[in-house]
């Protein structure tokens, strides 16, 4: 097990992820041990595992300038204790795990985001109480999510770490968005493993300026050609990457997204959503719909990023 020490915004990557590999957040809390579990368990599919555990310099540490004042410690220590916690997470899930440890200074999203650049994928857990006071949720998976240029990886404790995939639920709306998550959920789901790409439409009117003349059949007869098409390109994409074409189950759902596709992830393994989507029903995949859905998992749920 090696260290790496590096600062946010410098191009000290380490090269374990040059191109593939997984990048895991870890704090210390049971939410980033499970995530790197998780992590460990994929290897076979995206490469090595790099943990990163992230310091920074906290405002409590700067001196007061007050005579006879305790002299203020050094950012050396901070990342001393980073890397010790590192280590022994990394002892806690198996001292024979072949990985680099990062100790990278600076907010754990901006950490994360920077030395997984090149990744295969970012995990994280969702929660974080270690001695990040910022590795939550709310700050770090959010952030991460938002601005990572690969996919991102939200891992739940009470799934199962194990590498036993067997559905997997994809939402799409018709957007490229969607049908960039399709095509890596078909590079990516086992073979053997059901495929699922879920359709959510509902009958708007009010967008409508002809509203009357406008059945919900019309509505229901444009969502299932959307994800046809969805399907179609899809399988073109997964195709010219070089990965088999994976059979997917179409599903046509009636309903608000966040309600269809929490219920379509009943039993399933994985979720796959694309991190924006405009068109039609759309705002399936938009903030509101992804972001409720990864801040609230009820599976592991990847987002993959616009333009992957």
């Amino acid at each position: 097990m090696t260290d790496v020490l590096a600062k946010t915004d410098s191009d000290n990557t380490d090269p374990t992820v040059q191109g593939s590999g997984i990048v895991v957040g870890i704090d210390g809390s049971p939410g980033s041990q499970h995530a790197l579990r998780w992590a460990a368990a994929r290897t076979a599919r995206f490469g090595p595992v790099t943990p990163v555990v992230a310091w920074h310099y906290p405002w409590w540490a700067v001196p007061t300038g007050m005579p006879g004042g305790p002299p203020a410690p050094s950012a050396q220590e901070f990342a001393d204790q980073a890397k010790a916690e590192g280590e022994q997470a990394l002892a806690a899930i198996d001292p024979a795990l072949p990985a680099a440890l990062v100790v990278a200074e600076g907010t754990a999203g901006h950490c994360l985001v920077d030395t997984g650049r090149n990744a295969a994928l970012i995990v994280v857990g969702t929660r974080g109480r270690g001695a990040m006071a910022d590795a939550v949720l709310g700050s770090v998976s959010s952030h991460v999510v938002r601005h990572a240029t690969v996919p991102v990886a939200v891992i739940p404790e009470h799934v199962a770490a194990e590498d036993d995939t067997r559905r997997v639920v994809v939402g799409v709306d018709g957007s490229p968005n969607a049908v960039a998550a399709l095509a890596w959920a078909m590079r990516y789901t086992p073979a053997g493993a059901t495929l699922e790409a879920v359709h959510a439409w509902t009958y708007h009117l009010s967008t409508y300026p002809d509203a009357a003349t406008l059945s919900v059949e019309l509505f229901e007869e444009e969502a299932k050609a959307s994800l046809a098409r969805t399907v179609e390109e899809a399988t073109a994409q997964a195709t010219a990457a070089g990965a088999p074409v994976h059979d997917v189950v179409s599903r046509l759902e009636y309903g608000d997204p966040r309600t269809v596709l929490m219920d379509a992830a009943d039993g399933a393994d994985l979720m796959v959503l694309g991190s924006r989507g405009h068109e039609g029903v759309a705002h399936l995949l938009v903030g509101s719909v992804t972001t409720s859905l990864v801040h609230k998992p009820v599976v592991a749920t990847v987002v993959v990023p616009s333009g992957h």
